[in-house]
């Protein structure tokens, strides 16, 4: 990967943080901060990781939610309102289909 991606993805990231306790942290709402056009965004994301921009974007939401959840500080629904879900059991589903461990048995499994 070249250092002008990286520093794309990592514009990206920092973005994807910043907004993160805004449920609605979505490629648009990167966009807008980038200032470059929705088509554009997703095109680089995908060029660079192989994942679509959405894809992308959940990548960056689950792994905080791990590290958070590796802490063994936070409830799950703690970790759901910082990833920016408002509910727990939509976090949960979503954790699980992603990673195939329900956010509580990834807890247990990796506690530092």
């Amino acid at each position: 990967m070249r250092k002008e991606e990286k520093d794309f993805l990592k514009k990206v990231e920092k973005l994807v943080y910043e907004q993160m306790k805004d449920k609605h942290v979505n490629c648009d709402t990167v966009c807008e901060s980038l200032g470059i056009t929705n088509q554009n965004l997703r095109r680089k994301i995908l060029a660079i990781t192989g994942q679509t921009g959405g894809k992308y974007l959940l990548t960056i939401r689950l792994d905080y939610a791990k590290e958070l959840l590796a802490t063994g500080k936070y409830s799950i629904g703690q970790v759901a309102l910082k990833c920016g879900y408002e509910d727990a059991n939509n976090f949960s589903r979503t954790f699980k289909r992603e990673t195939g461990q329900k956010p509580t048995e990834y807890a247990a499994n990796n506690k530092k």
